[in-house]
């Protein structure tokens, strides 16, 4: 979906609602691990720019 809205529309910018970022996230760890990521992952949704979501985030790539 982001995708085709980027094609028609190219200066859109596509945001995942929290739910679904939290989901996501839980996805790749068991149920114990659910409040820590979700704990750390509030800096980073609360951010008001990218660059200060990366500067906040404990994760690095």
């Amino acid at each position: 979906m982001p995708q085709v809205i980027g094609s028609v529309w190219p200066q859109t910018v596509v945001q995942t609602c929290v739910v679904h970022l939290l989901r996501a996230s839980f996805r790749y760890a068991a149920r114990q691990h659910w409040d820590a990521i979700a704990k750390a992952l509030k800096p980073v949704r609360t951010a008001p720019t990218e660059a200060a979501a990366s500067s906040a985030s404990t994760w690095r790539s």
